[in-house]
């Protein structure tokens, strides 16, 4: 574990039980986790004693690994080695030195956010490698399921709007969203106004706000009306 992630882990896990707390009075009977990472949202939320099921998702092949090792035995939670997209192809992806940060997206390099990942890995580039993943859809994994009663949060650096592009068809029956907002991105193209105004064609509206403790994102949590 990095010393970031010794920093930051309790203080993300303080933020997931908000969350949770939150979540409880919801009805809610599965969660879709896109960008698991090592599953420390999904963690918390299998305390939500009325879901049945959790997909998780996550691209990075070692970071996969770390789920497998976690969740492999729990029989509420499926897991896929994807990178969720507005289409089903292979992409590049960009592996950092803090690993929650690996990215599908353009990097803005004058980010200040950036700049201060970069100074927490005590480096002047926070990027280690790059290599090809594969992609898919919500509507693709999900066309089977019926999505009534679930929660889709989406946590994928700055690749947000591609994964609702592709959820598009399940949108009509996901009645809940909880998608990341950073304060100042790190990415090229990224505009949560774009987002939201998508979000509201499809007649989603902000229910709840959650600011991380360190105040450099938050987590925005949407309802259908």
């Amino acid at each position: 574990m990095s010393l970031v992630e010794t920093i930051f882990n309790p203080i993300s896990s303080f933020h997931h039980k908000r969350i949770l707390n939150y979540l409880k009075k919801l009805n809610i009977e599965r969660i879709i986790d896109v960008g698991a990472h090592k599953g420390e949202f999904l963690e918390t939320m299998l305390n939500l004693e009325s879901v049945k099921s959790f997909y998780a998702f996550e691209p990075q092949k070692d970071i996969f690994e770390i789920l497998k090792k976690k969740f492999s035995e729990n029989k509420k939670v499926i897991l896929y080695n994807y990178a969720m997209d507005k289409e089903i192809t292979n992409k590049s992806l960009q592996i950092n030195k803090l690993s929650m940060t690996s990215t599908l997206a353009k990097i803005n390099d004058k980010s200040l956010y950036l700049k201060f990942k970069n100074f927490l890995t005590n480096s002047r580039s926070n990027f280690v490698n790059e290599y090809e993943v594969q992609t898919n859809t919500i509507d693709e994994i999900f066309k089977d399921l019926n999505l009534e009663k679930t929660l889709l949060k989406i946590d994928v650096e700055g690749f947000e709007m591609n994964v609702l592009k592709g959820s598009k068809m399940k949108l009509e029956k996901i009645p809940l969203i909880l998608m990341e907002n950073q304060f100042g991105s790190q990415y090229q193209d990224v505009n949560f106004s774009e987002i939201k105004e998508l979000l509201n064609k499809e007649r989603f509206k902000i229910l709840k706000k959650f600011i991380f403790p360190t105040l450099h994102y938050q987590d925005v949590l949407f309802k259908k009306t």
